[in-house]
């Protein structure tokens, strides 16, 4: 795969970045090293909050719930629960609860039929707009 010249979006240094890379090796080796800080201090204070891992480590909070949702914290034993982004249900990894999962599925499933009823019916020239586009 061919590299390419970009600015990391971190430090705003030019290098050489694989496709996907948004970073330098630098930010990401110092990220890493954070990640590595935070999961340790969880660890070592399984009852901590949010806030206290932010203050004690440094780390931004958007790292603390990116890490959260990847489920990094219960790899060491600790469970840290954050609210599902639609119902707001406490969980423990990713961004949805198991309930609305299934529901947004549902949905998805319905909608992806009701398409393909419709793109059945276009077929056989009873769309909607079949009339209009056959003038």
């Amino acid at each position: 795969m061919a590299e390419k010249l970009k600015n990391c979006q971190s430090c705003g240094k030019i290098f050489m970045a694989q496709p996907g890379e948004k970073i330098c090796r630098n930010c990401q080796e110092a990220a890493a090293n954070l990640e590595a800080v935070v999961v340790d201090y969880v660890r070592d204070h399984p009852k901590c909050k949010i806030v206290e891992i932010m203050e004690e480590t440094g780390a931004p909070e958007s790292l603390i719930r990116r890490l959260i949702e990847a489920g990094r914290f219960i790899q060491v034993g600790v469970s840290m629960s954050y609210p599902c982004k639609k119902c707001g249900k406490e969980i423990f990894a990713g961004k949805y609860c198991d309930d609305c999962l299934k529901e947004m599925q549902e949905n998805l499933q319905a909608a992806q039929g009701e398409l393909a009823q419709a793109a059945e019916a276009a077929a056989r020239g009873h769309g909607m707009y079949s009339k209009e586009l056959q003038k």
